[in-house]
């Protein structure tokens, strides 16, 4: 019996990428937090560690590149304030973000920086049949 359908590719899913960067503000602020979360906890498990970071850093890129991909004054400056934010929480932990292959992706300089992001976002999405 089938007690649950999840139906893929509605419009109004919140994982499609139209209704995420609608609610680009509150993906923010999840990223923030998981950052935040990521400093507080003193996790020794080296394995879930870097789980931690590398599902951090996919966060800040997906939050970056819909940022990008909205095109709008008002996102590009949230995606600055993201940058600038975890930079403030802790320059280690920025520098690592920053410094990794998606984090020099999402963060090419100017219009054309931000157009092969995402050219490149949209390859990726296509070898990964993400939405």
């Amino acid at each position: 019996v089938d007690f649950y359908r999840y139906f893929i590719g509605r419009d109004d899913q919140s994982v499609n990428e139209k209704v995420m960067i609608r609610r680009l503000d509150q993906q923010m602020r999840v990223n923030r937090i998981m950052a935040e979360s990521f400093l507080k906890r003193e996790v020794t498990n080296v394995y879930l560690k870097k789980y931690m970071f590398n599902y951090l850093s996919i966060i800040t890129t997906v939050s970056s590149i819909l940022a990008i991909k909205s095109g709008t004054e008002e996102h590009l400056h949230m995606k600055k304030q993201l940058w600038t934010d975890l930079k403030g929480m802790d320059k280690s932990l920025y520098r690592r973000l920053r410094f990794t292959v998606l984090g020099i992706g999402v963060n090419l300089p100017g219009s054309v920086g931000r157009k092969l992001a995402v050219v490149v976002y949209k390859i990726v999405q296509k070898i990964y049949g993400f939405n």
